[in-house]
């Protein structure tokens, strides 16, 4: 457990951004700020020189920008790293390319002229950075694999009717991975909720859209599931299925209950949904990610007799909500991640 200060690498373009910044992070005591860069070939420098525990990041830097700074840094000294990015704002996918290729989380960069709102992240600010230094460096590091477009031969009759993924920190990487390795005939609905701003939300339904074959979009509200298409649950409210009687099928509603863990999305609302309306007919995976969001959800769907999922601790960016669920005793399957699609698709066939 670490005692002394951690050790803080500020990296922006905006020298008032920097100042403002290190004001932040050096106004807790449990963290220091080591030093300043003002591009990503300097961060990446000043890296390897003083080995920093934790890195903040901004994306958008001249020259030699921060997606440049994560993949150097990775391949060469991998040290977790806080992107500090407005892109959701923008539809900028850059923010994901940088969690691909190591990135540990990120969050909002409100605009550099306005002050008080920098000062509104110090406590998310400060808290992501402290959760960094916990974070488990082989679950970081660029992921890799191709999109599966190929057709599967499925089961005429399937046990299972969906597919619920819950995750958080760590979780976008661990999710493209699953859904760019299914078929692209995948004969089920994915519904999927994913802590993120719900500025960031319709930026990776659409870069989830462009790369796989697979239709991938936000849910709205009272739409009807349809099987091969995959759910973002939006990041405004929390999110349940309701079984349509008359129609036999399955709908979204959103609601404004609030649950203990987390919130807008709740794991615990969706998997606790899905336990109510498809009972042993669910495959539901809890991946990476801080704290027990998931393990209620989970409780339900295993005593439903669903079949319930766990990513491994060694490929987890954060071991938290899986760990807490496997420690819960409501776990079906242990798996890495890498192992993850291949067993999903061979329960449906």
């Amino acid at each position: 457990m670490q005692t002394s200060p951690i050790q803080v690498l500020i990296a922006d373009d905006s020298s008032f951004m920097r100042l403002v910044l290190s004001d932040i992070v050096g106004s807790d005591k449990d963290l220091n700020v080591i030093a300043t860069a003002g591009n990503g070939l300097e961060a990446y420098e000043k890296t390897r020189q003083l080995k920093p525990d934790v890195i903040l990041m901004d994306l958008i830097m001249p020259e030699y920008d921060g997606l440049y700074a994560v993949s150097q840094i990775m391949r060469d000294c991998p040290t977790p790293i806080v992107v500090l990015s407005g892109a959701g704002y923008s539809n900028d996918l850059t923010v994901f390319d940088a969690i691909n290729a190591g990135a540990f989380d990120f969050i909002h960069k409100p605009d550099s002229t306005r002050n008080a709102k920098i000062r509104d992240l110090e406590h998310e600010l400060t808290a992501r950075l402290k959760s960094a230094v916990t974070v488990n460096k082989q679950g970081l590091g660029k992921k890799s694999s191709r999109e599966n477009g190929h057709a599967h031969t499925f089961y005429s009759r399937l046990e299972y009717e969906v597919l619920a993924i819950g995750s958080s920190t760590g979780g976008t990487g661990a999710i493209e991975d699953i859904l760019k390795k299914l078929p692209g005939n995948f004969p089920i609905p994915v519904v999927i909720a994913q802590h993120m701003p719900k500025d960031f939300v319709h930026s990776f339904s659409n870069r989830l859209n462009d790369m796989l074959p697979l239709k991938v979009k936000v849910a709205e509200e009272r739409e009807y599931i349809q099987p091969g298409v995959v759910y973002l649950m939006p990041g405004n409210t929390n999110t349940y299925l309701k079984r349509d009687i008359l129609r036999n099928t399955v709908f979204v509603q959103f609601t404004d209950k609030k649950f203990p863990e987390f919130n807008d999305p709740s794991v615990d609302c969706l998997f606790q949904s899905i336990a109510d309306v498809y009972k042993e007919k669910a495959l539901a995976v809890i991946l990476s990610g801080m704290g027990r969001d998931g393990t209620r959800g989970m409780e339900r769907l295993f005593y439903e007799n669903a079949h319930t999922i766990a990513q491994d601790e060694k490929t987890s960016v954060i071991f938290g909500m899986p760990k807490s669920a496997i420690e819960k005793g409501v776990i079906t399957k242990v798996l890495p991640i890498y192992d993850m699609a291949g067993y999903i698709v061979s329960c449906l066939s």
